[in-house]
């Protein structure tokens, strides 16, 4: 039997469809996502949404980005809020509610949000565009006798005298007028440039996300930048800066004892040399090179000297208790040697408490391997005095003051501020200054001409005042020349 040649066995066609080859084009996806971001339902549900997440990183108290970056430091800040959440707080953290305005889902709903007014506002802004630039002059009859705010008033003039006075009277009050090319119909709009506000105020919003984009990528925000007064710290961030508190004052309301007034006297060096030196209070920041540096808050920090197994100085400077218990107690401190996976805690008592075991101007020492609560040594020491705490040695010289700044560069403010400036001026004019249109048809009569006047506008009660002014003014008009 002789084999049949390939030209001669008819093609297959599939019953099923699913040995179809498939294909999608790049704009069918484009086209599908597009019109699913300018779906008015997609966008209220994303501003919902979002205005739900700012709801919750606006109750919920914020974790600083200083404490998440570090693990003893995170725990601890947990411990403090976990009296308020119970059991919800390791779940709470998990999910970003402490993070909020950083959490992966915060910023995917934003961007949906952005992309959506993107997508709603270019799909919106070619109706507008010719509603403004390029509108319908010519309507039916029937369109002057079925809108809410129409008029109709009788001229003795014939209807080219008529025209040309109605025109003349509606350019007087500023508004811009259209005549149709059938020389009867009039149409006159006044602000026709407002609705484009709105694409104004969009376009604001989306530059106030940019805005707080280029900070993110851009920028940096310490929010807890404490410094012991008298021992230098490197600022990081790329700044290559040193800062150092020279001095801290703080004065206090003789009536209530609430702080009043709190500054640092700041310097700053680079390669050694002093660059900047200023008195930093809260609303009066040190600024060099971009980077502020605010006053923020201030207490007590422990100086001491640790050592290492092999001796080498694995600190030598201040730790600001800055940290509390629950009970309010004691005030704590937390240093994190990750060479050797330890953590150590510089604990003292809080001001006007007392604890057993730990008197005033002592210190406790206790050394945990991190992620761990098993402490690997305890010890109290007084002040000028060393001790063994586990695998280190510590040695706590004296109580010093400390300050804490927020250390900040935030390249995209300006960037917030325009689109802030967008959306106000956006807002403004789309609310402030109504598009208001109207249309005007001259029909003639046997003893002259018919005007009839019509708008599709709502008939608010501002609306209905200046169309009634309007429709007055013309027939004024009219009469005039036959008085």
């Amino acid at each position: 039997m002789l084999k049949p040649s390939p030209s001669a066995v008819e093609p297959v066609e599939p019953v099923d469809g699913f040995n179809a080859p498939i294909r999608v084009s790049g704009r069918s996806v484009f086209r599908r996502a597009y019109a699913f971001l300018h779906n008015k339902k997609v966008g209220l549900f994303l501003i919902l949404a979002t205005g739900l997440l700012a709801l919750v990183g606006a109750l919920a108290r914020q974790m600083p980005a200083s404490v998440r970056l570090d693990p003893a430091a995170s725990a601890a800040w947990l411990d403090e809020v976990r009296p308020v959440f119970g059991g919800w707080t390791d779940i709470a953290h998990a999910i970003g509610v402490f993070h909020i305005f950083s959490s992966p889902l915060f910023l995917t709903v934003s961007a949906l949000l952005a992309l959506s007014i993107v997508a709603c506002t270019t799909h919106r802004l070619p109706t507008v565009y010719r509603q403004g630039f390029r509108p319908r002059t010519s309507v039916s009859a029937r369109f002057f006798e079925h809108t809410k705010l129409h008029a109709q008033h009788d001229s003795p003039l014939d209807v080219d005298r008529t025209v040309d006075e109605v025109a003349a009277v509606i350019a007087r009050r500023r508004y811009r007028v259209i005549r149709d090319a059938d020389g009867t119909t009039i149409y006159s709009d006044r602000f026709h440039w407002a609705p484009l506000g709105t694409a104004v105020s969009h376009t604001g919003y989306v530059v106030i996300m940019a805005g707080f984009l280029v900070s993110a990528v851009a920028g940096f925000r310490v929010d807890n930048f404490d410094l012991t007064v008298g021992i230098p710290r490197e600022v990081g961030n790329g700044t290559g800066l040193t800062a150092e508190a020279a001095s801290f004052a703080d004065a206090y309301d003789e009536a209530t004892g609430t702080p009043i007034d709190y500054v640092t006297d700041l310097i700053l060096r680079r390669d050694g040399d002093e660059v900047a030196r200023q008195d930093v209070r809260v609303n009066e920041p040190l600024i060099i090179d971009g980077v502020y540096f605010h006053q923020a808050s201030f207490g007590v920090a422990a100086v001491v000297r640790v050592t290492g197994p092999d001796g080498d100085v694995l600190l030598d400077g201040g730790v600001p208790l800055a940290w509390r218990t629950p009970d309010q107690r004691l005030q704590y401190g937390v240093e994190v040697f990750h060479e050797l996976g330890l953590e150590l805690f510089v604990i003292s008592n809080a001001s006007g408490s007392t604890t057993p075991g730990l008197s005033a101007g002592q210190v406790r020492f206790e050394v945990y391997p991190v992620a761990s609560r098993e402490p690997l040594g305890v010890a109290t020491v007084d002040a000028g005095a060393a001790a063994s705490v586990g695998d280190l040695s510590v040695s706590f010289l004296r109580e010093q003051k400390y300050t804490s700044l927020i250390v900040k560069r935030d390249p995209g403010s300006w960037v917030v501020w325009l689109g802030c400036t967008l959306l106000v001026v956006g807002v403004t004019v789309t609310l402030g200054l109504r598009h208001r249109r109207q249309w005007v048809r001259v029909t003639p009569t046997p003893t002259g001409s018919c005007v009839q006047i019509a708008t599709t506008d709502r008939p608010d009660s501002i609306r209905s005042r200046n169309f009634h002014e309007l429709s007055t003014s013309i027939a004024s008009a009219l009469r005039r020349p036959a008085d």
